[in-house]
């Protein structure tokens, strides 16, 4: 009985490692949509740039790990605002559907990765770091290092997002621009302003995402498929809505994990979006939104 407890607990701790991937993701996702009500499927290659540029600057430049993921956050950000800038603006500027939007985001996501195979090589490589591979022993728990940086980290980013959202001006200014972001301009908000936070948290949230996941798994150019798990927390917990995309990333970590554990990894995905298409067939706007007013 013991044993049987210790394993379940391992794989709790497992699945709220794996959550967090999700729920920063799905953050991103959420924060984009509540102000351009489009989803940024561009996610998967920030993830995945934002993770190579730590994969080779730890052991080139000798950096400890912390500085490494410091180092992947602003690869990410500075990449995700130089989509914004090249891409969704100039679509904007000239009244592009939304769907055009998503469409551009699409042709990102797999052009770079493809782009990264003929840079980089195609090979799956072993995130450098020793310390995250080690283990720590909680009463005949075996958790890895890694496992417990990432929930800390990703605990500490949703917090400080959390308080900079709700308790600074700019994150009123964000707020405000969910509603509309027409009003919003004519209160004096500058809306490309708030587009450049929206990609710089978002980016930095992926690229946080993608060393956790470089550390559990590894790293290679399509390693940014797994952002299509926080669209899938995302719209579960309710599209532009931030408590619902942290509670759909964790939860879908936590489902997976033991799908995987108890029944069969081949169950993983299908559980995954089976829980998507159940949740838009029974409460079409997500578990936690109901509307353009519940946004953030």
């Amino acid at each position: 009985m013991v044993i049987v407890m210790q394993v379940f607990l391992q794989q709790c701790a497992t699945g709220v490692s794996i959550g967090s991937v999700y729920a920063l993701l799905a953050v991103g996702y959420a924060l984009v949509f509540s102000v351009f009500n489009f989803s940024n499927f561009g996610f998967g290659p920030i993830m995945m740039l934002g993770t190579f540029a730590a994969f080779y600057a730890i052991p080139l430049l000798k950096l400890p790990l912390l500085a490494g993921i410091l180092l992947a956050m602003v690869v990410a950000a500075l990449v995700s605002v130089l989509m914004e800038l090249t891409i969704y603006r100039p679509m904007r500027k000239r009244n592009a559907l939304k769907l055009y939007l998503m469409i551009a985001a699409l042709g990102i996501s797999t052009f770079v990765p493809n782009l990264a195979i003929q840079l980089f090589g195609g090979g799956v490589r072993a995130f450098p770091s020793e310390w995250a591979k080690k283990v720590v022993n909680f009463g005949g728990v075996v958790i890895p290092r890694a496992d417990i940086l990432a929930a800390v980290l990703s605990l500490s980013m949703l917090i400080v997002l959390w308080f900079f959202l709700y308790k600074s001006k700019v994150g009123l200014g964000i707020r405000a621009s969910s509603f509309d972001t027409g009003t919003a301009a004519l209160m004096g908000i500058n809306v490309n302003f708030v587009a450049i936070v929206i990609f710089v948290l978002s980016g930095a949230a992926a690229g946080l995402a993608g060393c956790f996941y470089g550390m559990k798994y590894s790293v290679y150019p399509n390693m940014g498929n797994v952002a299509m798990k926080g669209f899938v927390a995302s719209t579960v917990g309710g599209l532009g809505s931030l408590p619902g995309a942290v509670f759909s990333g964790l939860l879908l970590g936590f489902l997976e994990t033991m799908i995987s554990s108890y029944v069969s990894t081949t169950y993983r995905d299908l559980v995954a979006y089976g829980l998507l298409v159940l949740v838009l067939i029974f409460k079409p706007n997500g578990l936690f939104g109901k509307g353009v007013h519940d946004k953030l």
